[in-house]
């Protein structure tokens, strides 16, 4: 019976990657006194000698934007809600996922990965890749409205020239990236074959291809020196969208992640396959919550701000209390 009741009470938390980010998200949360928010931007903040919290209230723009400040941001973002969930006891997922960096948000929130470790990590890893943005040969775009196969297909064609699938988010949106030169030249041929739209998602490097793959073992060397435990909450990886409980395996599905295709459709199939149908997204947007919005069978709400995480967590809590009082009286 108490099966029963965890599998029809069960959700998963989907954690965003970059590309979530903009100034002053979380605003309507840091109106709370004794704010769990302050605090968590503030510890992070102290890890990477650098104020996160000036910049997501009061920019710039431009300096959010770069890759060694974006993604501390938005995994201190995630932690902070989970934080803020945790504190008002709400109920425990059956399941985390990370969209590529917030695989280590999904590893934080398991209690497999601190904090501390996890921030300086990001942001290491964020510094890489700035480096490759500043030679400005490389772009990813969205492909929106093409069927896999031809997408796969004419990556092919161009593999010589470098372009890669970066990311299958669904089967309506794939992400590829590369060198500018080669997308330019293969966007000609995603329109002749009927795409329903492009457009670029801001990010200039190559990423989840394997033109990242030096930046990637410079990463190993530094998740080889910290400590990664079993999640307590299982965690589905992007690299083979399976969960992993062994250290030296989580590490290696981080470090390969970097020049891997995330692999997120089949993510959520499998969250899917365990009978688990309610979707919610912890950051600052709605990207995620808007790639499941097509699907019928998938209930999917944000916290991005407040008011957001509110309605998610009442609806949430309240389903959650309701089927198990219904099981036990047997209704």
């Amino acid at each position: 019976m108490l099966k029963k009741v965890i599998l029809m009470c069960s959700f998963a938390m989907l954690f965003p990657g970059q590309g979530s980010q903009n100034i002053n998200m979380l605003s309507s949360f840091f109106q709370k006194k004794n704010n769990i928010f302050k605090k968590t931007f503030n510890e992070a903040s102290e890890y990477i000698k650098f104020n996160l919290l000036k910049l997501i209230q009061e920019g710039p723009k431009e300096k959010l934007n770069y890759s060694e400040y974006t993604q501390p941001a938005i995994l201190t973002s995630s932690i902070a809600i989970y934080r803020f969930w945790v504190e008002r006891n709400g109920k425990i997922p059956s399941f985390m996922a990370g969209h590529s960096l917030g695989e280590y948000s999904a590893l934080v929130c398991s209690n497999a990965m601190q904090f501390s470790d996890a921030v300086k990590i990001v942001s290491l890893r964020g510094k890489w890749m700035e480096k490759l943005a500043k030679k400005k040969l490389y772009q990813t775009k969205a492909i929106i409205g093409l069927d896999q196969k031809i997408i796969e297909n004419i990556c092919l064609r161009f593999s010589s020239k470098n372009i890669y699938i970066a990311s299958i988010n669904n089967k309506n949106q794939i992400i590829i990236s590369g060198k500018k030169s080669s997308i330019e030249k293969a966007i000609i041929s995603f329109k002749k074959n009927g795409v329903k739209n492009i457009f670029d998602l801001n990010i200039n490097f190559p990423v989840h291809s394997i033109l990242m793959k030096p930046i990637a073992e410079k990463l190993y060397n530094i998740l080889k020196l910290i400590k990664i435990k079993s999640p307590e909450i299982p965690v589905i990886n992007n690299v083979y969208a399976k969960k992993e409980h062994s250290s030296h395996l989580i590490k290696m599905a981080l470090m390969k992640q970097m020049y891997n295709t995330v692999r997120w459709s089949e993510t959520i199939d499998l969250i899917k396959l365990n009978k688990v149908f309610i979707m919610l997204e912890i950051g600052p947007n709605k990207i995620l919550t808007n790639l499941n919005r097509n699907q019928n069978n998938i209930t999917s709400f944000s916290t991005n701000n407040l008011k957001n995480f509110l309605i998610s967590f009442k609806i949430i809590n309240k389903n959650y209390e309701k089927k198990k009082n219904c099981i036990s009286h047997r209704c």
